[in-house]
């Protein structure tokens, strides 16, 4: 299978990294499937943004809420804008060329506020941090009032014309390995039963064929896998949505017994869905994800 790939050529990204530093804000361009990032500009992750997805473990909310705004943007007739978790401002919109969407481009980590969120505040000062560094960091970044927001906004748009105009902006087609596709197959199949011949009927590929790439790149069978990317899109379900329930977020993956869904969650990661749920509420952090150590 192939995917859509952009490439910019040097007299784009001299022009994008241009407009980041003249704004100092992050430029972000991702593929058409928001797998690929190309990040330019200055400063592709602010001292806030490390801080927040290092030190309070915000990494996997923000890569997950960044792609989620980018395909949400593709039906929008305006740029989506949006606040991330940590308090800051990002800006998602699609990239089109002859009304194909080829990619997308972000900008982002700038401030319509003063303050940092109180949550944030809290988890910061509840791990022992120093807040006048957090705080030192939130206020580096720009602080755009709405007209500024708007006309930065469609400065951007118009520079992405340009660009598209002149051909500086080409697509390309990768080829995706078979592990590759395999993740690929089970995202778009995640609340379906994982069957393992449907899936090497779709791919043309024997089923030895699979079994031997997935235990040559990922240490980790089939079964183990889809396991894994389940119980994976589960915990992002409820950090995103943390009213939701656990049957409800379960069914979501394909689980219609919640005991026994619970009963897996546990033998995987060592404790229950709902002391991650509780975790989630009390420290914000979601659970770190190592899909090729676990053993089922």
């Amino acid at each position: 299978m192939k995917v859509l790939d952009v490439f910019l050529e040097e007299k784009a990204k001299k022009l994008i990294s241009s407009f980041s530093h003249c704004f100092k804000v992050c430029i972000s361009i991702f593929s058409a499937d928001v797998q690929k990032n190309l990040t330019l500009g200055f400063n592709p992750l602010c001292n806030y943004c490390t801080l927040v997805r290092g030190k309070l473990h915000y990494d996997h909310c923000c890569i997950q809420m960044d792609h989620e705004m980018c395909l949400r943007s593709t039906n929008s007739l305006v740029p989506l804008v949006y606040p991330c978790h940590a308090g800051l401002v990002d800006v998602a919109f699609p990239i089109k060329l002859n009304d194909e969407v080829v990619g997308y481009a972000m900008i982002g980590q700038f401030r319509t506020r003063n303050t940092i969120p109180p949550t944030i505040l809290h988890d910061w000062g509840k791990n022992g941090f120093d807040p006048a560094v957090l705080n030192n960091a939130f206020t580096e970044q720009p602080l755009l009032n709405k007209t500024s927001q708007d006309g930065m906004i469609n400065l951007f748009s118009m520079l992405c014309d340009y660009i598209i105009c002149k051909g500086y902006i080409r697509t390309y087609q990768r080829q995706l390995d078979i592990t590759e596709e395999v993740l690929r197959w089970i995202e778009n199949h995640i609340s379906a039963p994982m069957l393992f011949r449907e899936l090497a009927d779709h791919l043309g590929f024997s089923q030895s064929t699979i079994l031997n790439a997935l235990n040559t790149k990922l240490h980790i069978s089939f079964k183990q896998l889809c396991i894994l990317k389940k119980i994976e899109r589960f915990e992002s379900i409820v950090t995103t949505d943390p009213l939701i329930s656990i049957e409800e977020a379960a069914l979501k993956v394909g689980y219609h017994d919640v005991s026994y869904f619970s009963r897996l969650y546990k033998k995987v990661r060592s404790t229950t869905p709902s002391l991650f749920i509780k975790s989630i509420s009390s420290d914000g952090k979601p659970a770190h994800i190592n899909a090729v150590s676990v053993q089922i």
